[in-house]
């Protein structure tokens, strides 16, 4: 059977110089999504459609984002950019082929230069820089990659200051979150917890519980970190916050399955002594209201006592009370998940009465 080809030549023609050219793009077939960080940037199996994203004339070297790149130009733009574009350095690669990651960034910072030659929205222009610190990043660029960061920061807060209803091709629930994980991700710790607070406090975010319920998340490892390098009186390095899904799992470990780690009895001076322990990362599926359950707990336990206690630790105390109470008594007899509440509670009472 015959591989189908992963692309497609698409029909351009440029709005600058009226140059008709194709352009290599993704099928739809061929993309397959592994991954989606905490700043949006996805990561795909073989082929990433970011990579094609950017079109390029092939005549004046014009760049835009292909769902922009035919859209048409007023005339005293068209001739700015002409005139601009001219007196550019010569590029003579074909990014109407396939790319590598090189070829990839190159095409994103031609990008940004018409961009801004042209004036556009801080919002639009903030998108840009955003995927291009993407790419850096997939490319091992750390340096370069945080100066895009910085950049595209820069331009979201512009463009939120502008108009918060509408910033490039967000909306302002998705800004203001996005906001908050730049912030994070720079090692404004302060910041990031005041624009993930904003985020959460939207009056329309239960309209998206995906970015309410990464907002919350986030919002604990900003505000954690920030009490770090408030204890430490030193920042806390960026780059400490670059995959920031890795905070939110295994309670701020390495991303090993396994680690060290020393845990405190949870009842105090009656209970056993700390003993040396291991934690294994799981995957568990929980539900809505267990998960507020949960983040009511860790904030009432921070306006206590100003110290974070996260979901993991709270879920792990809950179970060590429980192993203790129940002395080793162990539910036999259920065969669903009901079942198994049903029998919990009867244990539970049992020791009670």
């Amino acid at each position: 059977m015959n591989q189908v080809n992963p692309f497609y030549n698409r029909n351009y023609t440029c709005p600058v110089c009226q140059k008709k050219f194709t352009s290599l793009s993704v099928r739809s077939s061929a993309i397959y999504l592994e991954k989606r960080e905490s700043d949006f940037h996805c990561t795909y199996r073989n082929i990433s459609p970011l990579h094609y994203s950017i079109i390029v004339c092939p005549a004046c070297k014009y760049a835009a984002s292909n769902n922009l790149f035919a859209k048409e130009l007023p005339l005293t733009i068209v001739e700015q950019l002409a005139l601009a574009l001219a007196q550019l350095p010569s590029n003579d690669t074909d990014f109407s082929k396939e790319r590598d990651l090189d070829m990839v960034l190159e095409t994103f910072k031609m990008a940004i230069r018409t961009s801004q030659l042209k004036k556009s929205e801080p919002g639009e222009l903030a998108g840009l820089l955003l995927a291009a610190a993407w790419i850096c990043r997939e490319a091992n660029h750390e340096e370069l990659e945080n100066t895009y960061l910085a950049e595209a920061l820069k331009y979201y807060l512009q463009a939120f200051e502008k108009s918060s209803s509408h910033i490039g091709n967000l909306t302002d629930i998705q800004a203001a979150y996005l906001i908050g994980e730049l912030h994070l991700r720079r090692g404004n710790y302060n910041e990031a917890v005041n624009w993930f607070n904003r985020t959460i406090v939207h009056p329309k975010i239960k309209t998206n519980p995906a970015i309410e319920k990464q907002a919350r998340d986030q919002w604990q490892v900003a505000r954690e970190l920030a009490h770090q390098q408030k204890a430490a009186g030193t920042a806390v390095q960026p780059n400490q916050t670059k995959s920031a899904q890795d905070h939110v799992t295994a309670d701020n470990h390495s991303k090993n399955d396994i680690n060290k780690t020393k845990e405190p009895s949870p009842t105090g001076n009656s209970s056993p002594p700390a003993r040396n322990r291991s934690t294994m990362q799981i995957m568990a599926n929980l539900y809505n209201d267990q998960i507020d359950w949960l983040n009511q707990i860790v904030n009432r336990g921070y306006d206590h006592s100003k110290h974070l206690v996260n979901k993991e630790q709270v879920l792990r105390s809950l179970l060590d009370a429980c192993q203790e109470y129940l002395e080793g008594e162990i539910p036999t007899q259920f065969s669903s998940e009901t079942e198994l509440k049903t029998v919990w509670l009867e244990l539970l009472s049992s020791k009670n009465s």
